[in-house]
């Protein structure tokens, strides 16, 4: 009886479907098949997940509602299954369609695909000591939590060898590694991230680089079952694209949909922030004088010299940490500081943490992430480094955020060091 009310649906239903030009074929197919069994990642959100309550959520399940209208069938949510299981599901067929897949070659061996719905870039979660990551090749030699079963395990255990790779059975567990410092890094995509991020609360963790991967989801289908394959593919382009648009909007909100701009801008003008720790009244009134001539670059190098000379009289030094390229920028004197000749100059931060002495970057360290997770105002170390001569001189550390990003982590870091006496 069910099954002849779902045929009648479908009946009903495609005499005002004409925009997906079923065959008579794929008419007949979906007559014989109204119940189509749907495998899902539970945990996926926001693309695709279980809600507390039980109910199917996300992007996917949103596309399927729209797709089962203009069909006339019923999808049936295989639920309360992990990932794994729902993959070895597919591949004994008690599974006919995956709602949301990365197109891989050992997949291909049992699936076919529908057209690429949602493209996502895959990103790298770090803590947010660690700077910029430029690419997966800075990962070599370092663990990486990644999640079983899913695609960046394959790429990475193919393309990229170097990478120690430990595997998790969640998001969520692979972020509390990183955050805990157990591993490096996870690489995934960036909606997934961006999503936990804010849900769960991970502040000492950042995106802090894009890789050139990028997840191009696609429903996917048996591979000897084209016809459903064909029949899938129509019902999702005929959705209209405003309700495409109304569903993408809905679960990537701007926040999550914005792209971090990587292009370096800004001068170095942070030194003026500064000053306002260090020294008194004729400071601050420096600092307003270099802002109102911000527009004019030539007085601007004429103040940053006359400012340099006055960080000098003082024995402090200043400097900026682009976090978006790693480099650290600093004045004459900060140069002079590490040992190197007077003037000014750029390193990467990687290089840095090499000049201080071992047992004390972990001092750094520890000071940087707690001001960076919003614990102290800003970031103080008295810590030793060993200058390009080979000397070892004792410093204190100062630093401060004075720019962030649209996921709210460090973009820019200012700060000045200064001799000390040995304590």
């Amino acid at each position: 009886m069910n099954k002849f009310i779902l045929i009648l649906i479908f009946c009903i239903t495609n005499l005002f479907s004409a925009n997906l030009l079923l065959t008579q074929e794929e008419e007949r197919w979906l007559r014989n098949n109204p119940v189509i069994k749907v495998g899902i990642d539970p945990n996926f959100a926001p693309v695709e997940f279980i809600d507390k309550d039980g109910n199917f959520k996300g992007v996917t399940a949103d596309y399927l509602d729209e797709m089962k209208k203009s069909l006339g069938i019923e999808f049936e949510i295989v639920k309360n299954r992990t990932w794994n299981e729902i993959i070895n599901m597919v591949k004994t067929k008690s599974i006919d369609v995956l709602s949301c897949i990365v197109k891989t070659p050992e997949r291909s061996n049992y699936l076919d695909y529908t057209s690429t719905y949602l493209s996502v870039p895959m990103v790298i979660v770090t803590n947010k000591t660690s700077g910029y990551i430029n690419n997966l090749k800075e990962l070599n030699g370092k663990s990486v939590a990644l999640i079983d079963g899913y695609t960046p395990i394959e790429l990475i255990e193919k393309n990229h060898k170097g990478i120690f790779v430990v595997k998790t059975q969640s998001l969520t567990e692979a972020l509390k590694l990183v955050a805990s410092g157990k591993t490096f890094a996870h690489v995934g995509n960036l909606s997934r991230v961006t999503y936990l991020l804010e849900k769960k609360g991970f502040q000492n963790l950042t995106i802090s680089g894009i890789t050139h991967y990028t997840y191009n989801f696609s429903m996917g289908i048996q591979k000897e079952n084209q016809m459903l394959r064909n029949i899938m593919e129509k019902a999702f382009n005929a959705i209209p694209k405003e309700v495409r648009n109304k569903i993408y909007n809905k679960w990537f909100p701007l926040n999550y949909r914005k792209e971090k701009d990587y292009t370096l801008v800004w001068e170095i003008l942070a030194i003026t922030f500064i000053i306002t720790l260090v020294f008194s009244l004729w400071v601050f009134k420096l600092n307003r004088i270099l802002r109102r001539r911000i527009v004019d670059k030539a007085a601007l190098i004429e103040d940053k010299e006359w400012l340099n000379a006055s960080l000098e009289s003082v024995n402090l030094a200043a400097w900026e940490w682009d976090f978006q390229t790693g480099h650290i920028k600093g004045n004459p004197s900060f140069a002079e500081i590490l040992g190197r000749e007077k003037k000014e100059f750029s390193m990467h931060m990687k290089y840095f943490k090499k000049l201080v002495k071992k047992e004390d970057l972990d001092i750094l360290l520890m000071d940087l992430e707690k001001h960076f997770s919003k614990k102290s105002e800003k970031s103080i170390s008295k810590i030793r480094i060993e200058t390009k001569d080979k000397k070892t001189k004792y410093i204190e550390f100062t630093a401060k955020i004075e720019k962030f990003d649209i996921f709210n982590n460090p973009k820019k870091v200012v700060g000045v060091i200064k001799e000390i006496k040995e304590d």
